[in-house]
């Protein structure tokens, strides 16, 4: 009879830089800005960036880039509910470095957010999303004219739960104990 010994030298979990994931909410943030911006200029290539981005955009993410806030008289990239959105995925990225940077522990309803499988957390987090459609069709459907500060609220409560599956989904994102605050 032989014996074997198993061992279980298990891998220490694997974080991505957190820099990266703010890299991408920076673009996220100065884009649609700097669209208008270029364009303004008038100058040969960067008034050509410009009009590509915003081209790309409004045909491609924004679903009404007409609801665009003005910059120099210039509409933005993308429209105000996508700006809020933005804004929402910001403001969820600064609140969990804040509950993590010195391993404070968040609200409980945040701890119960992070025990749910990812699935459960992203079925949770498009909920608000389903606004957008709403608003979208009752505007063009004429039943109400929402204005741009609605848009932008809109946006910000989406993209909040947007960057709080972001942030729970990075890996390393939360750490060191748990969920990323001290038990």
């Amino acid at each position: 009879m032989t014996t074997m010994v198993a061992v279980n030298r298990s891998k220490a979990p694997q974080v991505w830089p957190r820099w990266l994931f703010d890299t991408f909410l920076w673009v996220l943030l100065l884009g649609p800005i700097i669209s208008p911006l270029f364009r303004a200029t008038g100058l040969p290539l960067v008034s050509d960036a410009g009009v590509l981005a915003r081209d790309v955009l409004s045909i491609y993410v924004c679903p009404t880039p007409e609801r665009s806030y003005l910059l120099f008289g210039l509409p933005m990239a993308v429209c105000a509910r996508c700006w809020g959105a933005t804004i929402g995925l910001w403001g969820a990225r600064l609140l969990v470095g804040r509950w993590t940077a010195d391993g404070a522990r968040p609200p409980a309803v945040v701890g119960w957010f992070l025990d749910l499988p990812w699935q459960v957390r992203l079925l949770l987090c498009t909920l608000p999303f389903l606004l957008w459609p709403l608003e979208i069709v009752g505007h063009y459907q004429g039943v109400w004219f929402a204005p741009m500060w609605l848009l932008l609220l809109n946006g910000m409560q989406a993209g909040f739960a947007a960057g709080l599956f972001f942030c729970s989904i990075w890996p390393g994102m939360w750490t060191p104990a748990r969920h990323g605050y001290a038990a």
